[in-house]
């Protein structure tokens, strides 16, 4: 089975770790701006939290702060891995600070938003049926909370993540790590 799969030797050439806990704050941060002027410019409200504009603006903050961390390494040298790890950790770190600044929102800013994102959620359900099932569904989306709308936009957030961190790793990786010689390896 080990013929199967390469092994590779790589070398972490920054700090991910300081650099996705605060781009990650700061991309939460620009996340829960984008969901309270969302919410209080537009005329109707989008029926959940998180929705693509936060998606662009978590991508855009990726993005971002992937070439922002290459430039700074030394030699611009950088591997998929550390990219992923530092993809990885702003859309987590991000979507908690989004999930927080949600429960904030519609806990105490807006309240009324829980029972709109609720209503929303229910028209988009099946209106013709009648079975048990599904009415015990819509009683179930009446009794969601501003916990759980921060759940849903932090959880549903930091899944996007994953992907738009895929592609960044991808076009801002400038490395590839060499295969490793598995008979120094078994010595």
């Amino acid at each position: 089975m080990a013929k199967f799969f390469r092994r590779y030797n790589s070398t972490i050439y920054g700090n991910y770790r300081k650099a996705y806990l605060i781009d990650g704050l700061i991309t939460g941060i620009a996340m829960s701006v984008v969901l309270f002027v969302r919410d209080w410019l537009a005329n109707t409200a989008m029926s959940q939290p998180e929705n693509f504009i936060t998606e662009i603006t978590m991508a855009v903050g990726i993005f971002w702060f992937s070439y922002q961390y290459r430039k700074q390494l030394p030699d611009q040298k950088v591997m998929l891995k550390e990219l992923m790890l530092l993809g990885l950790g702003i859309g987590v770190v991000s979507s908690v600070v989004f999930g927080l600044w949600t429960w904030l929102y519609c806990g105490t800013i807006n309240p009324e938003m829980v029972d709109f994102y609720n209503q929303q959620r229910i028209s988009v359900m099946e209106p013709a049926d009648t079975s048990a099932e599904a009415k015990a569904a819509i009683e179930l989306v009446k009794r969601y909370t501003a916990g759980d709308w921060a759940f849903i936009g932090g959880f549903r957030s930091a899944v996007m993540s994953v992907i738009i961190t895929f592609f960044s790793a991808i076009i801002f990786r400038t490395e590839k790590s060499p295969v490793a010689d598995r008979k120094k390896n078994n010595k």
